[in-house]
């Protein structure tokens, strides 16, 4: 029997009310009207509709148990089969995995040089069969050369060098005939996918690629402006190939790179495939948890900000009730833009949430939101306190890129996903975006001193109880946790004891 709406809130683009009507949100509140304890879930935006459902079916006798009653913020985006579906198409592609495995021949060569950048001579490559045999490890789920390691005396990429790797790329037949065959199959407007929410997850301009829509329109912008018009000119992909093997060596150099295979693939993605891996998707579904708590004068209703405004009235009426906040991987963007939003609504006249409330207990599973929105936070919770107790679960960094979350394709979590792909820096898409659940960002401390990655790990630290659980710890009551992957959380029923650790918080405190 599916989960009844008196449990759950169902929101579309934009953060508006879906299936769930403004009755159906009433009738949610009054019957709230006596629960000792709320708890407001809030689920990964990048799945279905029916497996947010799923889940919150799942972990409804959890918190029930808990003595609390739940409501679950179904916000659905897809994102993730999205990613994966388009990952798997863009791996069929042979121009792809060609220039995965240049890319990667010419990283082993310069992450190896002993000489500092200082060698006379050519750098000493793999042969073409090493690099076909380590490419091939995919296929059993091992990361190729996941051996190296790269040379203390490491120097960035030069000019030379640079051009070696561009002169033999371009000497390459097949991928002169790749390429060839994407201009060919260019088309003269762009053939666009789109999702129930109107957001368009594929756009192609070639029948033999997806390959974004401006790198296509370059290299045929390219290849018609030859004398001879038609003929094919590899200079626009060799010089963007050549900018990827420069980024992914700086990448180490700086010490911020995802392991070589990881960063390779990250950064052909960025440079060749960026519209068509799901960074559109992954905008417009952060937008949505804005814009669910603004109000454009009552019309659409915005899921959010209805329901904050009808539980101000309840709680108006029961000031004992404790509220507290589950979020998991983007659900904790989710509640970020929810904490602002009970700020403001506390300082408000006119809002009916009383101005002395603050939630019981914050606590984050995995959580996708960067450290820059999540330290936004701690500075209004710095001022006005938000809530009154933290803690973050989470996988330790050798779960988090140990696990293939798309098999064959890539080797990492999906947090590392979002972290070197997905997520913006500026107007740029990130190559190693800090995230507050992922641990490397913790350990590292020499490698990230941004401002808030600094603040926000001071924050964690000076809690006199332990703040951060990471898996497979078992610390006890409240700080245990066995999530191997990061659907494990609040997805999988067999791996439960950060649902029990949440348990244990609820009924009993820190």
């Amino acid at each position: 029997m599916p989960i009844d709406k008196k449990f759950y809130i169902n929101t579309g683009g934009d953060g508006i009310l879906e299936d769930t009507n403004e009755d159906d949100l009433r009738a949610l509140i009054a019957d709230l009207s006596h629960a000792p304890k709320l708890v407001i879930h809030l689920h990964g935006g990048l799945v279905s509709k029916a497996s947010a459902l799923a889940t919150a079916e799942r972990l409804l006798p959890f918190y029930q148990e808990a003595g609390a009653r739940p409501v679950f913020m179904v916000w659905e985006s897809g994102l993730l089969e999205t990613v994966r579906n388009n990952l798997r198409e863009i791996d069929r592609e042979e121009i792809f995995k060609i220039i995965v495995k240049y890319v990667m021949k010419y990283a082993v060569g310069k992450l190896t040089d002993l000489s500092g950048g200082k060698a006379s001579g050519r750098l000493a490559l793999p042969n073409d069969t090493e690099v076909a045999i380590e490419f091939k490890k995919r296929q059993i789920d091992q990361v190729p050369f996941a051996h190296i390691e790269p040379s203390p005396t490491l120097q960035d990429l030069n000019d030379a060098e640079r051009k070696e790797f561009e002169a033999e790329l371009g000497a390459d037949a097949e991928f002169q005939q790749e390429l060839q065959a994407v201009v060919n199959g260019a088309t003269p407007a762009n053939e666009r996918q789109e999702t129930s929410k109107g957001i368009t997850v594929t756009h192609r301009k070639s029948s033999k690629t997806l390959m974004s829509p401006e790198v296509v329109d370059e290299m045929v912008a390219e290849s018609k402006g030859r004398e001879g018009k038609g003929l094919l000119s590899t200079a626009t992909a060799i010089a963007k190939a050549g900018q990827i093997l420069w980024r992914v060596v700086s990448r180490h150099r700086e010490k911020r790179d995802h392991g070589l295979y990881t960063t390779v693939v990250e950064e052909v993605l960025r440079e060749f495939y960026l519209a068509n891996i799901g960074t559109a998707v992954w905008g417009f579904m952060k937008k949505d948890t804005a814009d669910t708590f603004a109000d454009f004068g009552g019309k659409p209703v915005r899921g959010g900000w209805f329901f904050i405004q009808e539980l101000g009235k309840l709680l108006k009426e029961n000031r004992q009730m404790e509220v507290s906040v589950v979020g998991h991987s983007a659900g904790c963007i989710y509640a970020s833009h929810l904490l602002k939003h009970l700020d403001w609504a506390r300082r408000s006249d006119e809002h009916p949430l009383p101005d002395d409330f603050r939630l019981k207990n914050l606590i984050f599973l995995a959580p996708a939101c960067s450290f820059a929105l999540f330290n936004e936070v701690l500075a209004v919770h710095a001022g006005a306190s938000l809530f009154d107790h933290f803690r973050l679960f989470a996988l330790r960094d050798e779960l988090e890129s140990g696990y293939w979350e798309v098999p064959a394709v890539y080797p990492r979590s999906l947090l590392y996903l979002v972290s070197g792909i997905l997520e913006k820096d500026g107007d740029q898409s990130a190559s190693d975006l800090p995230l507050v659940g992922m641990e490397r960002y913790y350990k590292a401390a020499d490698v990230y001193r941004q401002i808030e990655v600094e603040s926000i790990r001071k924050f964690l630290a000076q809690f006199d109880h332990r703040a951060e659980v990471w898996s497979e710890d078992d610390g006890g009551l409240g700080l245990a946790c066995d999530a191997r992957r990061h659907g494990d959380f609040d997805e999988t029923i067999e791996l439960k004891k950060a649902m029990t650790s949440i348990q244990h918080i609820l009924q009993n405190g820190w």
